[in-house]
This record gives C-alpha cells, sequence and structure tokens, in this order.
C-alpha cells in the first residue's frame, strides 16, 4: 500500500511518462493529417478568451465529453478536476463543494458559487444535459462573481440554438431499476433572427441502499425530471436578446442512506424506522440583453428563480422512534447585473465594469419530534418548531482592466465592493413542558446585520512564446455571514475573508496536441465558517484563522487523430492555525471534507468507423469528517468505461460506474456519541441508444 506521499510523486511520475508518450506519438503520427486538440474558449472571466490564455487555474469539460466521461450531475463534475471534492449528505438541497481546502456545508452559505448561463443558483443539485460546456474555477474570484465564490466558480453553460436545426433523443437503463430519457430540439424558427431550444430530461431508481427496519432494498428511491427552453432573438447585428426557462423536480421517496460506518456494508447497514422523503420543485428565468457598440458591449441579465425544498428524516438514525425531524425551505431570489465590456481586438487595454443587485427571501421551518417516552423521560413525545425568515438585500459595483504593456507581458487590475445586509426573524415553540429542559425553549426575536467587502485582484503574466505563459496572481474573496436557524436559534456568525496567492503557468507542444497547466497556490483565511454538528443538525461558528497551500497539474494530449487523453493532480494542505473552543484547541487539525490528494486520468477513442470507448479514474485521498479529526474516509479510487458505437444518426452504449465496486463514504456525523455515513454510488452497469438528426 502506498503512502500518501508516494502515490502523489508517482501520480505525477506516471503523467509526466504519459506527456512524454503522448509527444513521442505525436511527432510520429502526423501522416500530413491536421491533429490538434480543440481551442476551448471559456467565459470564466466574463469575456470569451481561450482557456489557455486565462492566467487562472481553469478546468472545462464540454457538453461531449461530459457525455463521454459519464458526466450526468453535478456531483460527477469532482471526477474531473484536481482539488476538488463534492459531499452529498442526503439528497435535494444538500451537496456541497470543498475547493483547495475551503470547504461548504449542506445547509450553510456556498463557498464556491454555482452559476448556470451567468445566473447563480442558491442550490447545486442539478441534473447535467443538453449542455456546451462546464468551467471549473478555482480560488478566489471575488472580483468578478462576489459573495461566496471564495473558494471558486462552476459556471454551466446550456447549449444554445444557431441556425440549423437539430434534434435528439435517448433512452437508458441500468443497475437497480434505474431507467432514463432524454430529448432536445433546437434551430432557426426565422433564419438569422429568431431561435429555439428546448430539452427536457427523465431519471427514475430505486436506488442502492437496503433498511433492514423493514428488509426494504429501494432506500434512496427517486424520480427526477428537469426541462429547459431557450429563445434567442437577433432583431439586428448588434442587438440580440436571450429568454431561457428552467425547471426542476426531484422527488426522493426513500431517503434511508445513513448507516452506521463502524460495522458492516455501508450500504447495507442502515436501520430506520422512519423512511423519509425529500422533495425539490425549482424554476427559474432570465433575460439576458446584449448591446453592441462600436469598441464595447452592453450586456444586461436579469434573472429570478424560486426553490422549494421538503424532506423529512429519521434524526436517531435507529429503529427505535426518538427523533424525527422536517425542513421546509422557500427562497425566492431576484438579480440583475449589468456589465459593459471592452470589445476591440486591437486595442492594448481590455476592460470591463458592471453593477449587480440582489433581493432575496430565504423563509424555512424546521419541525422536529421528540419521543421522550422512547427516551426513558416517562413523558408523551413534543413537537418543536423553529420558524425563521431571511430578507438579503445586495449591491455591487466592480471593474476590471488588462493592459498589454508588451507583446508578452500583461497586468491585470481588478476590484470589487460588496455590500449586503440581512435582516433575520425567528419563533421556536414546543408543545409541551420536557423541550425547554433540553434547550428547546420558547424563542422570539429578529436582527439586522450589514457588512461591506473590498475585493481586489492582481495578475502579472508573461508569454514567453506564444505556447507558454506564466502568471501570479493574489486575490481577495470572501463568503456572506448568517443567522442559525436550528441550533444556537438566532446566533450570528460573521462573514469569512481569504487572500489567495498563486504561480501558475500554461503550455501548448508538438502544435498544441499537448498541454500541460500547472499551479501552485497559499490560501490564507480569517473568520473562517466552521460546521459543528449536535444530534445530527448543524449551527455554525467562527474559527479565528486556517491556510491552506498546494499545487495543481492537468495534461491533456491528442496522440493521434481519434484518441484524447486527460489527466490531472492535486495536492492540499488546510488546517486550523488558530481555533479554541469550549471542546477543544483544534491548531493544526485538518480542515474536515478536504482530501490531501486528488487525481484523475482519462482517455476517449473515437475511430472512423463508429467505434467509441471511454474510461476513466479518479482517487481521493484520506479526509476527516470531523474538525476534532477523530473519523475519516480513507482514499479510494473510482473507475468509469463506457463502449459503444455511432452511427451517422443514432448511437448504442454499454457502461459501468464504479467498476470494482470500491466502498466508502461521502460524508459521515456523529450522533449520540455513534458515526454514521451516507454510502457512495456501488458498482452499476447499463445500456443506451439515441438518435439524432
Amino acid at each position: 500500500m502506498l503512502s500518501r506521499l508516494n502515490f502523489f510523486a508517482v501520480y505525477c511520475a506516471a503523467m509526466l511518462i504519459f506527456s512524454a508518450v503522448s509527444a513521442a506519438a505525436a511527432e510520429n503520427s502526423d501522416n500530413g493529417e491536421v491533429i490538434m486538440l480543440d481551442t476551448v474558449t471559456v467565459t470564466a472571466e466574463k469575456r470569451g478568451e481561450d482557456i489557455q490564455n486565462v492566467a487562472a487555474s481553469v478546468s472545462a469539460v464540454s457538453g461531449q465529453q461530459a457525455e463521454d466521461y459519464l458526466i450526468k450531475s453535478t456531483l460527477d463534475i469532482m471526477s474531473l478536476s484536481p482539488n476538488m471534492y463534492i459531499s452529498q449528505p442526503g439528497s435535494s438541497s444538500m451537496t456541497f463543494v470543498t475547493m483547495r481546502g475551503i470547504t461548504g456545508s449542506f445547509n450553510n452559505t456556498p463557498a464556491v458559487g454555482f452559476y448556470v448561463d451567468d445566473v447563480y443558483y442558491p442550490s447545486l443539485d442539478m441534473t447535467l444535459f443538453d449542455i456546451d460546456r462546464i468551467e471549473i474555477l478555482r480560488g478566489p474570484q471575488g472580483t468578478l462573481y462576489g459573495r461566496n465564490s471564495e473558494a471558486g466558480v462552476i459556471n454551466i453553460i446550456t447549449r444554445q440554438p444557431g441556425n440549423e436545426w437539430h434534434g435528439y433523443a435517448g433512452l437508458e437503463a441500468g443497475s437497480y431499476s434505474t431507467y432514463g430519457a432524454k430529448a432536445s430540439i433546437g434551430g432557426a424558427v426565422i433564419k438569422d433572427k429568431l431561435f429555439m431550444n428546448a430539452a427536457v430530461s427523465y431519471s427514475e431508481s430505486e436506488s442502492y441502499f437496503e433498511n433492514r427496519y423493514d428488509n426494504s432494498k429501494n432506500g434512496g428511491e427517486y424520480e427526477e425530471k428537469d426541462a429547459r427552453l431557450s429563445l434567442r432573438y437577433e432583431p439586428d447585428k448588434r442587438l440580440r436578446f436571450n429568454l431561457i426557462y428552467d425547471y426542476q423536480n426531484y422527488d426522493y421517496f426513500k431517503n434511508v442512506q445513513l448507516g452506521s460506518l463502524d460495522s458492516g456494508s455501508l450500504r447495507k447497514n442502515m436501520s430506520y424506522n422512519e423512511d423519509g422523503e425529500d422533495r425539490k420543485d425549482a424554476q427559474g428565468i432570465l433575460l439576458r440583453t446584449e448591446y453592441d457598440f462600436s469598441g464595447a458591449k452592453l450586456v444586461s441579465i436579469t434573472a429570478f428563480r424560486n426553490e422549494q425544498e421538503y424532506s423529512l428524516g429519521d434524526m436517531d438514525f435507529s429503529p427505535v422512534d426518538l427523533i424525527t425531524m422536517s425542513y421546509d425551505k422557500d427562497l425566492s431570489q431576484f438579480t440583475q447585473e449589468f456589465r459593459l465590456v471592452s470589445d476591440s481586438r486591437t486595442s492594448k487595454l481590455k476592460w470591463l465594469a458592471g453593477l449587480f443587485i440582489l433581493s432575496e427571501n430565504d423563509d424555512r421551518e424546521y419541525m422536529m419530534w421528540m419521543n421522550y417516552m422512547n427516551m426513558g423521560v416517562g413523558m408523551p413525545g413534543e413537537n418543536i418548531v423553529m420558524n425563521s425568515g431571511t430578507e438579503t438585500e445586495g449591491y455591487a459595483i466592480f471593474g476590471e482592466g488588462t493592459y498589454a504593456f508588451t507583446e508578452r507581458l500583461k497586468v491585470t487590475l481588478g476590484l470589487r465592493y460588496d455590500y449586503e445586509k440581512d435582516s433575520f426573524s425567528y419563533k421556536q415553540r414546543s408543545s409541551g413542558p420536557v423541550s425547554p429542559m433540553f434547550g428547546y425553549g420558547d424563542l422570539d426575536g429578529s436582527t439586522d446585520e450589514s457588512y461591506g467587502a473590498w475585493l481586489p485582484k492582481l495578475v502579472f503574466s508573461y508569454g514567453f512564446t506564444d505556447d507558454f505563459m506564466a502568471y501570479a496572481s493574489a486575490s481577495r474573496g470572501f463568503r456572506s455571514g448568517g443567522f442559525n436557524d436550528s441550533v444556537n436559534m438566532g446566533t450570528y456568525y460573521e462573514p469569512e475573508f481569504t487572500w489567495n496567492y498563486e504561480l501558475g503557468m500554461k503550455s501548448s507542444w508538438f502544435n498544441r496536441r499537448l498541454n500541460i497547466n500547472a499551479a501552485l497556490f497559499y490560501i490564507d483565511w480569517t473568520d473562517m465558517q466552521v460546521e459543528v454538528m449536535k444530534n445530527g443538525i448543524a449551527y455554525y461558528e467562527n474559527a479565528a484563522k486556517a491556510e491552506s497551500t498546494g499545487a495543481e497539474l492537468e495534461v491533456s494530449a491528442m496522440p493521434f487523430a481519434g484518441l484524447e487523453l486527460k489527466a490531472g493532480a492535486g495536492l492540499t494542505r488546510a488546517e486550523y492555525k488558530k481555533y479554541d473552543t469550549e471542546a477543544g484547541d483544534y491548531e493544526g487539525n485538518k480542515i474536515q471534507t478536504t482530501p490531501e490528494y486528488t487525481a484523475n486520468m482519462g482517455a476517449v477513442y473515437r475511430s472512423s468507423a463508429g467505434v467509441f470507448a471511454s474510461a476513466s479514474y479518479s482517487y481521493y485521498g484520506k479526509h476527516y469528517f470531523d474538525t476534532e479529526n477523530t473519523k475519516a474516509q480513507d482514499g479510494y479510487g473510482l473507475v468509469n468505461a463506457k463502449l459503444g458505437y455511432e452511427g451517422e444518426n443514432y448511437e448504442v452504449y454499454v457502461f459501468g460506474r464504479n467498476l470494482f465496486d470500491e466502498e466508502y463514504a461521502i460524508r459521515g456525523v456523529k450522533v449520540s456519541g455513534n458515526w454514521y455515513g451516507r454510502a457512495g454510488e456501488p458498482r452499476t452497469v447499463g445500456v443506451s441508444f439515441a438518435g439524432r438528426f
């Protein structure tokens, strides 16, 4: 068994060998044929640019690559990005991201901004279908994105229609009675003027969790429905309107998903008397308007989004009726962004300036059933109801400019000012006399908090050649403060701030058949928001200081026509520098939910005869579930593969995920001295068929 350090060293060496072999193949397979990696244009910095020219650590996955590598949901994105880990404690809105050691939590303010078509989404869970590409930006993105992007940003860009009509319809079937269907159609309603694209997705499964309480084998059974309609109108060459509506309906009929971490198979070691359920209903609409001036472009993005979530779960994780909790959330959000972007290809100065407005209402209700009779108190059970409402108003102005002092040397300066005001009201009531003795007495209150944050950015980049660029950057990010809405109800946790320092390089070799990108980073943050668990329920407080150091390496290659290779590796050492509480002093402890090492490799082959094959491997190192560093998930690796035939108008595949049936937990919690975890996906296999025009 390799040690963690040896594993990382061996993996990096393997990637260098991989690069050398790719280069040798590239040199020896020319035969006059033009072979190179596709130029990937990303909008990570809110303007279209070749990813190899972006002075930041950015990964991009095209819509085709997402299908090739079985990227079906946001949870799967981490398999192709270093120093990124996504946790899913349950279903519905509980998914959260850790990036470079900065971690979110399942009902707290996120640390990684999640954007779809330039619109901020409050929750991460999403089926990925009919998309153009995925962009992953690592490091604080405060200057251009503001709040809640201190660790990075995930951008999803959906497919937009053009003049040519296209259509797609596919069916899929797999293990655990899993079935899916998706379809899309789009094209020009009026050539060069009016375009439309419509897409739908449906999936259902009995899932893989087993409940020993009633011997049921369909824990986690779900049904997911998604739809999207896009319209684009271009009355002339200068003016464009994009109207996009999306809808999500996710039903998880049995959320029996947490089993004992200390005995037996995690997938089969659950015993609940309450099956529970989760629901998510979300919809949003956005209007994007663009107008081209001479040398500049004005962009307006107006968006409204509503997300309603309901969850009912057995909180004692046992076959005895002790504690059951329901969670009801109704969030409405309005955002407006204006930005003016320079659009001159000859000017030495590229710039943008913008204004952002946010209005958000977040209403929540927790209802907790405490069965005091079964707890041995000798009194009837009681309900505890906790209601809260948060109204947030936010404003930001931002600007960024990049000046080319020479053809090789560029300097970028950016600055944003974010202001946010939160108004919080809350009420707690119990139905009997016992709950107040356990700390759940009657509470009423309201409070306001406001704060502003300056978020600067400085980047130096130098192109040594047309294919080799190095950069150094410093940037500040922050995460909004908030109010505890269940445990320690009404208490406030402060905003969290980070400084990120990064050195990196981007390079292309052998006429762009091989790309090698790397970065080193150091993060220093204060007032870190820490998740603390109490009887399976989280509340939040601030640690004084923490820091993270690490590195990233990404390689992509096309040795010969039809074969594309990808690989990546990440190292993150994140720990508390000052965090002393009544429960203990955690200085030097590792930050939870942060694998020290991550790695991935993938290959896709398409022959001219229609044969298709892909395989991928992703590794996640040991990481702790708690601040105390008492319980951890050891490192594990997952292998996926897909094989099929692609005809002119149809395609058929067989596929497998987690082919070696690795057992692991993607989240762990401690309740009443016992550890429980949510099992990751077991080995699944399936077939799919699709037709297109």
